[in-house]
């Protein structure tokens, strides 16, 4: 909204003018010239004036026309000409008495309200351009940035000195309600998303409240909203974004109100709440014609995408949200792509691919000051890459004033499961004794920075790893044992997958064989391939592994080692254990190729024994000789065989039966030999191994 309310020029204006009722309106430049065609017709004497610096003062041309004919001013740049001659001109129109219509227009009121439908639109970069000239005209409006929408979207250090210089100087002008609390309560968000306080934003809401305008009001929660973008505020974000869409909606702002839903999602899936996928459909539906909300949608639900164990799909969906913020000019659209990237490449195991992406990122100049997550996930990448110092001098850099000192961002859930990562693998006990004093009252929580854009699965887990890491084994496991559990109700399979490998490394015995197989298994089926191999590495003694050696096959299990000599069937155990879970054609084990089956007696000669069993028989029932009856049982016995269930023509066995056969055979004699060993490495491979057209190994079936 503007300081001055825009209202189409009604032709019943130029009647009540003539009665002696001034009038006051603010048009575009479409809308002034229509009104001077309505003067004009309606005998009014048109006088024009402009506010330009080099212009004559305006007011000796009002003087003129004030004891004349009835008259439209045309008063053009009203907001060069300062707030006191704004007022004067609007004082001015209300003298009842005066047959005058005065028709101001503002430079400054165009590019304000064409920024707000450019950002209505989706077009942010836009609307912030239109919005950053209306500041450079003088507008104190256009200080206010997209309003209320986003709270530290200049990163730059100078652009973001700029904006609140703008604010400032709004202030300076003295404006008038609501447009000064609006710029208040701006002023506040920004310095206390810096400072992380939250006691002056919260005031400045209470003001904005006490206006009773609910567009401050509503601009006033969202900023809110994102000054405490921390995991110990969820709760009362979640209050916030109640309130705005409650507001938003009663005044039809649909844009605030749509904004807040967007909010309310991401803060039910920060809090791990069942209902959050409802509310993210409902976004969805709403969110149809506004795009700058969609970018934030396509991100959530590429987070769901992972969580469900899809990467190939997740990673189209990434790519797909990266243009549409690219599009709209979400200055997030590029850190959104990064964060989504590294967490599929991450959990799939590939993390040491993205070392150098990683340590690149750390310089963008999109990324927000005091943002320190993935400077975390470069030291993470490094150590899973084998460079531990590489690794420990990421991880002094960001804990240098100590872990403590890492600001509660929206971000910081996130920052601390790198952190933690790198604390366990390089055994640091110190900091993850910290970790976990600052996680501690987190642990209801998943994994989920404020933007909800990835999960990584219960806090319950990152305890339980800080917690191996000083040496509480028994801590560790009643987290890991949670961590389980509540990565299973939020629906997240790989981090469900990971938490039991973690859980198997501390439980031992045969619970960590079970939860190795369990780990294994699912990673396999999502096609963590990178995960299966480092974690079949982990746990020599909780599976079976096959490996080659020279002419003999190398059978493990339970610490136990023995050699088989090379049967053909120790190749395909060994070709199925590698790939715990998969179903492999028992001809691709063999390496054949299916041509289909063939029958054993084609068409013309089954015709052919029919006919003469026929003939048989009628002759028998003339002559029961006994050579025609002997012929006739061979006939019969002949048929009989070479035909299958219900009367079918029994087949040739083709390449894939022969495959199955073979197979199955081979690997029969190959666990028997196991067997004359090692009896429960033999029991283990017959509960675990399918045989059939196509053939599986899965540990911990029963």
């Amino acid at each position: 909204m503007s300081r001055w309310s825009e209202a189409v020029l009604p032709e019943s204006a130029f009647d009540r003018a003539k009665r002696g009722s001034g009038q006051f309106f603010l048009v575009d430049e479409q809308q002034r010239a229509q009104a001077v065609e309505l003067a004009r017709a309606h005998g009014f004497a048109v006088v024009w004036a402009s506010c330009r610096p080099d212009a004559p003062a305006y007011w000796r041309h009002v003087v003129d026309v004030l004891t004349g004919t009835p008259a439209l001013i045309l008063v053009d740049d009203i907001d060069l000409a300062g707030e006191d001659a704004d007022q004067l001109t609007r004082f001015l129109a209300d003298v009842h008495l005066l047959p005058v219509i005065i028709v101001v227009t503002s430079t400054a009121f165009d590019l304000v309200e064409r920024a707000h439908t450019a950002l209505a639109e989706g077009r942010v970069a836009e609307a912030r351009g239109l919005l950053d000239q209306a500041a450079r005209d003088g507008d104190p409006e256009a200080a206010l940035g997209l309003p209320g929408m986003w709270v530290n979207k200049f990163r730059g250090r100078a652009d973001r000195a700029l904006a609140i210089s703008r604010l400032r100087e709004a202030l300076a002008t003295s404006p008038a309600e609501p447009l000064r609390t609006r710029l208040v309560v701006r002023l506040a968000a920004e310095q206390a998303y810096h400072r992380r306080e939250t006691e002056p934003v919260l005031e400045a809401l209470t003001r904005a409240r006490a206006t009773g305008d609910p567009v401050t009001v509503a601009e006033a929660l969202s900023l809110a909203h994102h000054a405490l973008w921390s995991p110990r505020h969820i709760a009362a974000r979640l209050d916030l974004t109640g309130e705005l869409i409650a507001v938003a909606s009663a005044a039809g702002l649909d844009l605030q109100a749509l904004s807040g839903l967007c909010r309310r999602t991401q803060d039910l899936f920060c809090l791990g709440d069942p209902h959050a996928e409802r509310s993210q459909t409902e976004l969805a539906e709403r969110a149809a014609g506004f795009p700058a909300v969609l970018f934030f949608h396509a991100a959530m639900d590429v987070m769901r995408t992972i969580r469900a164990g899809r990467f190939a799909e997740a990673e189209q969906k990434a790519a797909a949200c990266l243009k549409l913020g690219a599009e709209v000019g979400d200055v997030d659209a590029e850190t959104f792509h990064s964060t989504h990237f590294f967490a599929i490449r991450w959990i799939q195991g590939r993390g040491r691919e993205l070392v150098d992406l990683a340590e690149q990122v750390t310089q963008s100049p999109t990324l927000p000051d005091l943002e320190f997550t993935f400077e975390a996930a470069h030291a993470l990448l490094a150590m899973e890459a084998g460079q531990p110092d590489r690794a420990r001098s990421a991880l002094q850099r960001l804990t240098i004033n100590g872990l403590a000192a890492v600001p509660l961002s929206s971000n910081w859930i996130t920052c601390m499961f790198s952190v933690v990562h790198v604390a366990a693998g390089l055994g640091d006990a110190e900091i993850a004794r910290e970790a976990y004093r600052l996680l501690a009252p987190f642990a209801d929580l998943p994994v989920v920075p404020a933007t909800a854009v990835v999960c990584f699965g219960s806090t319950e887990l990152l305890l339980g790893l800080t917690a191996m890491t000083f040496g509480d084994n028994g801590l560790a496991v009643a987290h890991l044992e949670r961590a389980v559990t509540t990565n299973i109700r939020l629906g997240n399979k790989p981090m469900t997958a990971y938490a039991r490998a973690q859980l198997a490394q501390v439980v031992g015995g045969e619970r960590a064989r079970e939860l190795w197989d369990a780990a294994i298994a699912d990673a396999a089926e999502m096609g963590m391939t990178e995960r299966v191999a480092q974690w079949t590495r982990r746990a020599p003694t909780g599976r079976i592994s096959i490996r080659r050696e020279g002419g003999w096959w190398v059978v493990s299990h339970h610490s136990a080692e023995i050699r088989v000599e090379d049967l053909v069937g120790m190749r395909y155990l060994a070709q199925l254990v590698a790939a715990p879970g998969a179903d492999i054609p028992a001809l691709e084990l063999v390496g054949g190729q299916d041509s289909g089956n063939q029958p054993l007696l084609d068409s013309s000669a089954r015709t052919a024994y029919l006919a003469r069993i026929r003939d048989l028989r009628a002759r028998i029932e003339e002559d029961p000789a006994p050579q025609l009856e002997v012929e006739l049982e061979a006939l019969l016995s002949h048929l009989e065989h070479e035909t299958g269930l219900g009367g079918r023509t029994r087949n040739f066995a083709g390449p894939a039966e022969r495959a199955r056969t073979a197979v199955r055979k081979a690997i029969r004699r190959a666990i028997d030999t196991i067997a004359t060993t090692e009896p429960s490495t033999a029991d283990a491979l017959r509960s675990s191994v399918t045989t059939g057209y196509r053939c599986s190994y899965r540990p911990g079936r029963s």
